[in-house]
């Protein structure tokens, strides 16, 4: 029988409720290209790439994040909310300015300058937060939004309490912001991990896993020490595999051009997009083959095409 998502997180998906939220946890900021904002934070680009693949299916995406009280904000609500999501619970922070990553053009590339001392870094736990963390189907997290102990505190007070969603934890390990400490707590309380080859070693030495000499053998050993059931390993245009305790699942590579798009392409979100499918897949009880193939296809999309939240086609599905 062709393995789905564990049944816990699964409900009728026609019984009449309110639609089911979907949170992406953390760090909302905008990348300054060329004097540019492009709206950005992993945990947004999920939510609003997961908004879209399951708003037919009863569920809304939900940014839990803090902005400034400034033009950036202004913009990233306007932006939030014109894809339809449920930008209630943002808070908003009157001192400190809306978080941004400055993209330094060079010869070898990019070099990002992840801006500090911003509203992010001062996520404060509320009880609005509390009825979220208790209400929400899913909550994805990662380890940026996590690099000041106040913002750290929140996050994890969070997904401590969410114990009845789908918890996603993304490690998306950005420069020097993060700890074994981090990355323990998020294997500690989480359903799905989600990692690169790079993110793999760390992890490992996080939690005192000698590596092996096969990653997929080394992301089993992950399952048999933590509570997480689902590893998604992706190794970009190579594709994803998502391993369980009794099985493990190749996804096949799928490559797309951006013929019809005036601006060159990149891959920001890409790999929140194949979050998205991972997540949909798993909440639609879709068997993991065809799970991790619709993680590639929504990936592979992204990645051809400019900025990190296209329009997603139905025909993605």
């Amino acid at each position: 029988m062709p393995q789905t998502a564990r049944q816990s997180v699964n409900r009728p998906l026609n019984e009449p409720t309110q639609p089911r939220l979907i949170v992406g946890l953390g760090e909302l900021l905008f990348d300054i290209i060329d004097d540019q904002p492009i709206l950005g934070g992993a945990p947004v680009n999920f939510a609003v790439q997961a908004h879209q693949v399951l708003t037919s299916h009863g569920f809304r995406g939900v940014p839990a994040v803090r902005l400034g009280n400034d033009s950036l904000a202004k913009q990233a609500v306007n932006q939030l909310s014109n894809f339809g999501l449920n930008t209630d619970y943002i808070q908003f922070d009157d001192k400190l300015p809306t978080g941004r990553a400055l993209v330094h053009r060079e010869d070898e590339g990019h070099r990002f300058e992840i801006v500090e001392g911003v509203c992010w870094d001062h996520y404060t736990w509320t009880d609005t937060l509390a009825n979220l963390s208790k209400s929400a189907a899913v909550v994805c997290f990662g380890t940026l939004g996590q690099r000041s102990p106040v913002s750290r505190a929140t996050i994890q007070r969070f997904i401590e309490n969410a114990s009845q969603a789908l918890r996603i934890f993304d490690v998306n390990l950005r420069q020097h912001y993060y700890s074994s400490d981090i990355l323990r707590h998020g294997c500690r309380h989480a359903d799905v991990l989600k990692l690169n080859e790079e993110e793999l070693e760390m992890v490992l030495s996080a939690l005192d896993i000698a590596p092996t000499e096969s990653a997929i053998e080394s992301c089993r050993q992950i399952l048999h020490h933590t509570p997480i059931q689902y590893v998604v390993y992706t190794q970009g245009p190579l594709g994803t595999t998502i391993i369980t305790h009794s099985g493990v699942f190749y996804g096949k590579p799928h490559t797309l051009t951006n013929s019809q798009d005036s601006e060159p392409a990149d891959s920001v979100g890409a790999g929140d997009a194949c979050t998205a499918g991972i997540v949909a897949g798993l909440l639609l009880s879709k068997p993991l083959q065809e799970t991790v193939e619709l993680a590639n296809r929504l990936g592979a999309y992204v990645a051809s095409k400019p900025g990190a939240t296209p329009t997603l086609p139905t025909t993605l599905m």
